[in-house]
């Protein structure tokens, strides 16, 4: 009867769509194998960088819940463990009583006053104690605790991966937040130096207005010029108070804690991609790996689920002593020896559709998690996909920029050898020489966004995370109902 009844366990279906193996992505051509490595920002030869970046590994609150979260699936691992061991159970227990008997009542059929009685023993005191053990252990034959361990064990690798996640997202966020201020302090010294050419260009103008050699809305225009620069200065350097308030909120310390940082000349990217057309994003991304995780946490929900139609056997013991003293100073004693061992075999009969809704809902578990591996390999795609668009175009864009800057830089050298023969004023050299800090902060914009740009590459690409133990997808089965 267990065994029919057992029987009617429901098949185990596979995903309602297959999850994605493979990321095809076209536009990647040579490039460095093995990129990014574990530590990827070292490659910038930059103490502060890696200063900054352990400074914030040990202090972000991020990081500690990500790392709670991974300890706690951990416990619950062992829990689930140990529920395959055997287990024993004591008791020991003592009482000291009180009883005090009057029992009074008729004696059926008895004629007359016979019909009534009356026992009053008396009262007296007593003690008890008694000491037992009781030992079970579930002998799982069916392998459902087993997929409980399973489970707890895929939840653990995916709240494993969720904390590489954190690790990869706060790496980056560190570096971009960092090369972002070095950007700024190098455009602070260019806009500087701007500033000053035009304090010093309507300086000129306005000898020039005094004398009446030009027209006073020329000094509006220089003013004008001189407060833009100016403007851009200050916008600048609140940029890079700003960029410093946001280092610190990462690292969780106060600014003054992050320590000077000195400006020195950003790196220049590099543009090069790994050679995998695939990107290997499916062991690269360690969202990608705690969702392929789930994937399997919720399978192994679906085999406990099921299982719970089988009887469970287990195996019982039970040892137990009891001694009473009913009447203390009496001398009379009991003494009551308890063994027994056996067998137990239990069985849902009728769970009022209970254990279907367990099953349906352990399954509609897995329908989501492989739709968030699939959005999340999807998703993957696009960044990767964009960050390589991205690079590309502004590797364009260089070429452009540096020809402009080379052309301004050209105009300076011809306004000052002009100027050094007197056939120009210094008007004309301080508007050349503003004309190329425009140009150099244009290059120092492009090369910021280009770093950024490799810096989310990087990111979209993982961050240096490896996995190469992701269990296999549930994918294979070609549709049919499957026992597992």
């Amino acid at each position: 009867m267990a065994l029919l009844l057992g029987a009617c366990a429901p098949p185990v279906r596979p995903p309602a769509f297959a999850p994605r193996e493979e990321v095809p992505l076209a536009g990647v051509s040579v490039g460095k194998a093995g990129w990014p490595s574990p530590e990827w920002w070292r490659s910038y030869r930059d103490p502060q960088l890696d200063r900054v970046v352990a400074l914030a590994m040990r202090g972000s609150p991020d990081m500690e819940q990500a790392e709670a979260r991974y300890r706690a699936a951990q416990r619950a691992v062992d829990t689930a463990r140990a529920e395959l061991n055997p287990q024993v159970r004591g008791l020991l227990n003592g009482g000291h009583g009180y009883s005090d008997v009057d029992v009074r009542g008729d004696v059926p059929g008895a004629p007359g006053n016979a019909q009534g009685f009356q026992l009053n023993p008396g009262h007296s005191w007593s003690n008890s104690g008694a000491a037992g053990a009781l030992a079970t252990w579930d002998l799982d034959l069916w392998g459902k605790q087993k997929d409980a361990v399973a489970a707890a064990v895929g939840q653990a690798r995916a709240a494993e991966a969720e904390r590489a996640a954190a690790a990869t997202s706060l790496q980056y966020n560190v570096a971009n937040t960092y090369f972002d201020w070095q950007a700024q302090q190098a455009r602070i010294g260019v806009a500087r130096h701007a500033a000053t050419s035009a304090a010093d260009y309507r300086e000129l103008v306005a000898l020039r207005v005094k004398h009446g050699l030009d027209d006073p809305t020329a000094l509006d225009q220089a003013d004008g010029r001189l407060a833009g620069m100016r403007r851009s200065v200050a916008q600048l350097e609140g940029a890079a108070r700003l960029d410093l308030v946001q280092l610190a909120a990462l690292a969780g310390v106060s600014p003054k804690e992050l320590g000077t940082l000195t400006p020195s000349p950003l790196p220049m990217p590099d543009t090069r991609l790994p050679p995998d057309a695939r990107l290997e994003l499916l062991a690269r991304r360690p969202d990608i790996a705690a969702a392929r995780w789930q994937i399997e946490a919720s399978s192994k929900n679906i085999d406990q689920a099921r299982k719970a139609y089988y009887p469970n056997v287990s195996l019982t013991a039970l040892g137990a002593f009891l001694r009473t003293y009913p009447d203390l100073g009496s001398g009379t004693r009991t003494d009551l020896t308890i063994g027994n061992i056996g067998a137990a075999v239990q069985l849902p009969i009728f769970s009022g559709g209970r254990l279907r809704a367990q099953y349906e809902s352990a399954q509609a578990q897995l329908d989501l998690a492989v739709a968030q591996y699939d959005g999340a390999v999807v998703q993957a795609a696009g960044q990767v996909a964009q960050g390589v668009a991205t690079l590309t175009a502004l590797d364009e864009q260089r070429v452009q920029v540096d020809r402009q800057y080379e052309a301004s830089a050209a105009q300076k050298r011809k306004a000052a050898d002009r100027r050094a023969k007197g056939l120009i004023d210094d008007r004309t050299w301080l508007d050349a020489d503003m004309q190329l800090d425009q140009q150099r902060d244009a290059r120092l914009q492009l090369t910021s966004q280009m770093l950024s740009a490799n810096l989310s590459l990087i990111h979209a690409l993982g961050g240096g995370y490896r996995a190469d133990d992701l269990p296999e997808l549930p994918a294979a089965r070609g549709g049919e109902d499957s026992t597992r």
